[in-house]
């Protein structure tokens, strides 16, 4: 039970990447372009590179005011991915929490 608690802790303030950290994508030979753009959630920011099979990506990543990832969305080739969502990962780890409590509860 303690790690799923540790694990809903991370979700919930951990920064996961930091937009500082993108920044350095900028040197690297496969990587076209990293903007920031301040938005009214916080600051989003864009990267395009080609990927090793020559595909071009881009990565949105949605940062909070406290500078936490919120969402972070691949398009490669026109195909959108959801990477990573906070929402939804908090709303994964209370649901786990929830049933190791009902399991835990009808065990006693």
């Amino acid at each position: 039970m303690n790690e799923l608690i540790e694990r809903l802790y991370d979700e919930l303030y951990s920064p996961k990447v930091n937009p500082e950290e993108l920044i350095n994508n900028a040197t690297l030979p496969n990587y076209a372009s990293v903007n920031f753009e301040s938005n009214e959630t916080g600051l989003i920011v864009t990267t395009k590179c080609i990927l090793s099979n020559n595909d071009m990506a881009e990565y949105k990543y949605q940062f909070d005011k406290e500078k936490r990832l919120l969402t972070l969305v691949g398009n490669i080739n026109g195909e959108i991915d959801v990477i990573y969502d906070r929402k939804k990962e908090i709303a994964l780890k209370h649901k786990e929490i929830n049933k190791q409590m009902q399991l835990s509860a009808h065990a006693v």
